[in-house]
């Protein structure tokens, strides 16, 4: 898979934008993907340090 086709969107609400000023940001993914593919698609993308990710699966 694709780093592009693991991380499809980031998603802008207000709750995320308090979180990013936390530096934690969020991300519609693959469904496919899991944390390991998520972490690598980041840090590769974006040239940064990840050191936690959480999924949560929401119905489509």
């Amino acid at each position: 898979m694709h780093l592009y086709e693991i991380i499809k969107r980031p998603i802008d609400t207000e709750k995320t934008r308090r979180l990013a000023e936390q530096g934690q940001y969020v991300f519609e993914v693959d469904r496919r993907a899991n944390k390991l593919q998520v972490k690598q698609a980041v840090e590769k993308i974006f040239n940064v340090k990840v050191e936690e990710v959480r999924i949560i699966n929401v119905p489509p």
